[in-house]
Formats: structure tokens, C-alpha cells, sequence
């Protein structure tokens, strides 16, 4: 689950009513979910396009409601993006106003799961299922991708080695361990503890300060001009770039309080 998204709270019962689902649209206008791998035949289906699709990258700050915190996520999930603003920023996409789920007969494995008077079977999913992976959904996807049926099937082929590069130039647990330690951590909300990254006793100061920022500066250049040679020079569909790559730096930093300089 995304730092974004609000605590849940399920709706009270009628009087006499037994417990089922009344699909209210609650748990859907609070965030989609995060992919399981036996989710993989949704995106062969083309049911789940990628570009409906975000990467939740490690080390991303995340809501941990079995700890009651606000935690950096120790691996990297696929969930349902949300349409941004203010209101409900993690609203599944598939959720339609007054008509519900639109995909409800093919939904995701946490969809079918969770039910809220009862939150014990998503629980079990998510301690013993496997969650999906970028590598996971691109080798299910190796033989063409549904929605982007013009890539061809060389670059289709080096898509992982893409992520792969970008893991390596912009990793996202340094970045916000760093600026962790330069103050710039989620402020507690909801009730939710903030467990912040290792090594945030010791901040920076002085010299040392100065450094860090200009590496996360650094660091927001570097991820801007990948994605863009990934659109203007690989030839790969911005609308990809939230699945291939995840949110930017800029976005993961200006959630903590920090606005990198546009300038070198």
C-alpha cells in the first residue's frame, strides 16, 4: 500500500444485517491493489493494461497497517495507479461512479480477497502469496503487450535490461534514506507510527549537508533524463514509464518535502 493511501475503515452494518459485501466503493476509492503473481493472466488478457499500472519501487515509503506505520517498502509491488488530486489520489482506475468495479468478474486476487468485516483472508494473501514483480509481468508479457501492440518484439525483449539500468543509475532506498537524514521524512498522520531509515540518528550537517543535496538534485536530473531518451530515443510509450520505472524522483521527493533545483 502507497504512503498515499488513507486508512481504511469499513462501513457500519445495518441492524440485523448479515455481513457481505454491498460493493459501496469504499475500499476502491481508497486505492487499488498491488498485483499478485496469479494475477499474470490479467495482463496477458489485456484485462490490466500497463498503462493502468505504477511500480511501487523498494525503499518507497509505504503504509504497513499490520504494523501501524509508515514504513520504506522492502520490495517492489505493481498496483492499480490512481488518477492523482486530492480527494481520493489512489482511486482504482477500474472503479466507475455509481456502477462500481468495471472489471469486478476478472478483478485482481486482493480484490477478491478483502472484504471488510472480514480482513482475514486479504491477510493470509498477503502473507503467503507472492507479490508481482517487473520482471515477473514483462516475462509473462514477452510475446507482445496488450495495448501497445506496435512495440516491436526486439524492444519488447530489452525492456528488463531497461529497468535493470535505471535500478542501477537511480535507486530510490538511497534517495530517501538520504533525505531521511537531511529531515525529510512523512509526517505521522492517521494515527500511524513513522519508522523511519536506518542511519537517520546521525544527520547531516555542515559540509555534508550541502553534498546530499546536491546529490539528490543530482539524482532528480539523472531519473528525468533517462525517461526521457527512454520516449524520445528508445522509442518507448510514456505511458509505460509508471510501470517500467515507477514515479520520479521529483514526485518521491516532493512527497517528503523536498524540490530538487532545476539547475546543474
Amino acid at each position: 500500500m502507497s504512503m498515499q493511501q488513507q486508512p481504511f475503515s469499513p462501513p457500519a452494518a445495518e441492524s440485523g444485517e448479515a455481513a457481505s459485501c454491498r460493493r459501496c466503493g469504499t475500499c476502491c476509492l481508497r486505492g487499488g491493489p498491488t498485483l499478485m503473481v496469479g494475477d499474470t493472466a490479467l495482463l496477458v488478457s489485456g484485462t490490466l493494461t500497463l498503462e493502468s499500472l505504477v511500480c511501487l519501487r523498494a525503499g518507497e515509503w509505504s503504509r504497513d497497517d499490520s504494523r501501524k506505520a509508515l514504513r520504506p517498502l522492502e520490495g517492489e509491488r505493481i498496483k492499480i495507479a490512481g488518477p492523482g488530486g486530492r480527494v481520493h489520489p489512489w482511486r482504482c482506475l477500474y472503479y466507475r461512479e455509481g456502477v462500481g468495479c468495471g472489471i469486478y468478474h476478472q478483478r485482481p486476487a486482493q480484490c477478491s480477497a478483502l472484504f471488510c468485516m472480514d480482513t482475514g483472508p486479504l491477510e493470509e494473501l498477503l502473507s503467503k502469496g507472492r507479490h508481482m514483480g517487473r520482471f515477473a509481468a514483462l516475462n509473462a508479457l514477452k510475446g507482445g503487450i496488450p495495448g501497445f501492440e506496435g512495440l516491436s518484439a526486439s524492444l519488447i525483449a530489452v525492456l528488463p535490461d531497461l529497468v535493470s539500468a535505471h535500478e542501477e543509475q537511480v535507486s530510490v532506498r538511497e534517495i530517501l534514506e538520504l533525505a531521511d537524514r537531511l529531515g525529510f521524512y512523512p509526517a505521522q498522520g492517521h494515527g500511524l507510527a513513522v519508522e523511519r531509515t536506518a542511519g537517520h540518528e546521525n544527520p547531516l550537517e555542515g559540509r555534508e549537508r550541502e553534498q546530499a543535496v546536491a546529490e539528490l538534485g543530482e539524482a532528480a536530473r539523472t531519473d528525468a533524463a533517462f525517461r526521457e531518451l527512454c520516449v524520445e530515443r528508445g522509442g518507448i510509450p510514456a505511458a509505460m514509464l509508471p510501470f517500467l520505472l515507477g514515479r520520479s524522483i521529483k514526485d518521491l521527493l516532493a512527497e517528503v518535502g523536498l524540490k530538487p533545483s532545476p539547475g546543474r
